[in-house]
């Protein structure tokens, strides 16, 4: 295949929390269609090297870039940089996000006010900082991770669910506001990849009770090829699709 077929070929891509899981095989996979990356992560330095490099192998060009993303100066420099070093910017993924439980016979403010700093306000804080460069770009765009639970709140993660639930508000309302402009669209997934904190035992329970279950059954990385096709459709379709939450569960959110 030759340079100019490929998809993405030339397109300058931020992907946030590129260093570990969905992030690392986004990363992996728009590179494979031709984009440059920026591989970001917050302090896994040496997993970020391990994907640039990766990222090189596959003929594009890559940075590695490390930024708490809650810390809106920290952003700023962090697109700074990005911006300088390819010349500017055509799509931003934002894959970080953290996934802790917070029980509500304990739960604080303070906990309230980081799971949603984190999972919401740092997402939303990053496109709009992002926005003037995306503006700029022949196609700007940005893809958010989102989650079921903000859907369909998830026991014992009362934070979480709220957070998610917001980012989704914030992912049609930034589609709304920055159009025509900038395209802003969520892949929301379902159970992909096992949390750490969930036992091989509970994680098989939970990917049997989704309708296509056999389909991961037969390949365990069905549902993370899904995601990077979903983040890829986002990439490269029509800029009349934004505002656009998509489920990439199979089928979960369904039978909820």
């Amino acid at each position: 295949m030759t340079m100019n077929l490929l998809p993405l070929a030339g397109r300058r891509v931020l992907v946030t929390g590129a260093h570990r899981r969905l992030g690392r095989a986004v990363a992996l996979d728009l590179a494979a269609a031709g984009a440059d990356i920026a591989v970001h992560h917050r302090h896994a330095g040496d997993n970020a090297l391990a994907v640039a490099a990766a990222i090189r192998d596959l003929g594009r060009r890559a940075i590695v870039v490390q930024a708490e993303l809650t810390e809106p100066a920290r952003v700023a420099a962090l697109l700074a940089h990005v911006a300088g070093f390819f010349g500017g910017l055509d799509l931003v993924v934002a894959c970080a996000a953290s996934y802790e439980a917070t029980p509500v016979d304990h739960v604080s403010a303070a906990d309230l006010d980081r799971v949603l700093s984190c999972n919401a306000r740092a997402p939303v804080d990053l496109v709009l900082q992002a926005h003037a460069l995306l503006a700029a770009s022949p196609d700007g765009r940005a893809v958010i991770f989102g989650d079921l639970a903000g859907m369909t709140p998830l026991r014992g993660y009362l934070a979480h669910s709220m957070a998610k639930a917001a980012l989704h508000a914030g992912v049609r309302a930034l589609a709304a506001e920055l159009a025509p402009q900038v395209v802003v669209n969520a892949v929301v997934p379902g159970a992909v990849l096992r949390p750490a904190a969930m036992s091989p035992e509970a994680w098989s329970r939970t990917q049997q009770s989704v309708p296509m279950a056999e389909i991961v059954e037969q390949d365990p990385q069905a549902g993370v090829l899904a995601i990077t096709q979903a983040v890829r459709h986002f990439a490269t379709c029509s800029r009349f699709v934004t505002g656009a939450l998509h489920c990439v569960d199979g089928g979960r959110s369904a039978r909820w």
